[in-house]
């Protein structure tokens, strides 16, 4: 019984360094350049997409402003929606990403989008949420983490060192990949795509925003532009190109975050491979 034991354990430890293996090897060989494609969409930025940005915050917070509150901004690509925080009235706004082409396109949307009075409002930062001495910005009652921790290769630890940074009473705004039968495979395909030729990424990209596309126009929405003020086509780059890629369902995510001293608010869930939204309120 001992020896079934002692087998058992051994190789659940083989897994855990297989899977730590795995992750590492990601981290440094299987990162896609956010940067880059955030800077491209920022060229096409326009009011009308800052509004959606605008009503998002609105919808999921539940408020129509975001006076006395500070909000900060953990992955914040193009700066769309720390600039949309900042035009809502959050007093402080704290922008950060590891990506230096995405604060250079954050830093560019601020000249152009921000009157000067507001513009004092954004800090605009480096660093990486996976080294908690690069974000130490005191805590935030608002921390929003839209898609951007299931991009670090540590989902989970990434999620564990963003809530800390949430106040007592604050609100934690994430999204995750959802976890369905066809993630694996589509793990396989950005795979695929970050190895590829230029000229068959390019291939790939059109043939993911047509499908998408004509799925959008048959259901009455717009083939150009996408939820929060996305736009398809970048959208399309970021979904296929998006390594480090993981998921969850959302059962899993309330209930690693609900331990952690957090209630659950409001989830948005999807049927497909795209993000569940979620809304926490911290307690404790």
């Amino acid at each position: 019984m001992a020896g079934v034991c002692t087998e058992k354990f051994l190789a659940k430890k083989r897994k855990e360094a297989e899977d730590n293996i795995l992750s590492a090897r990601i981290r440094c060989f299987m990162r896609f350049t956010f940067g880059d494609n955030w800077l491209q969409y920022s060229s096409h930025l326009e009011e009308g997409q800052l509004s959606e940005a605008r009503k998002s915050l609105q919808r999921l917070l539940q408020r129509e402003h975001l006076d006395t509150l500070t909000f900060l901004d953990i992955g914040t690509g193009s700066g769309l929606f720390s600039i949309a925080a900042a035009q809502l009235g959050a007093k402080r706004v704290v922008a950060v990403d590891r990506d230096e082409n995405c604060l250079l396109a954050m830093r560019h949307n601020i000249e152009r989008f921000l009157e000067p009075t507001l513009r004092n409002t954004i800090e605009v930062h480096r660093g990486d949420i996976l080294q908690p001495e690069t974000c130490q910005f005191g805590e935030c009652t608002i921390v929003y983490a839209w898609g951007s921790l299931h991009h670090t290769g540590a989902m989970w630890q990434a999620l564990e060192n963003a809530m800390m940074l949430c106040a007592v009473g604050g609100h934690f705004i994430t999204a995750i990949y959802n976890h369905t039968f066809l993630s694996p495979l589509w793990l396989r395909i950005k795979q695929l795509y970050n190895h590829a030729p230029s000229l068959a990424q390019i291939a790939m990209v059109s043939t993911l925003w047509a499908a998408r596309g004509v799925g959008r126009a048959i259901s009455g929405k717009s083939p150009f532009q996408a939820e929060r003020g996305m736009r398809t086509w970048y959208d399309a780059i970021d979904w296929l190109g998006g390594l480090p890629y993981e998921y969850a369902s959302p059962e899993r995510v309330m209930r690693f975050v609900t331990a952690q001293g957090f209630q659950s608010l409001r989830v948005v869930r999807t049927q497909r491979s795209g993000c569940n939204e979620f809304v926490f309120l911290k307690t404790g």
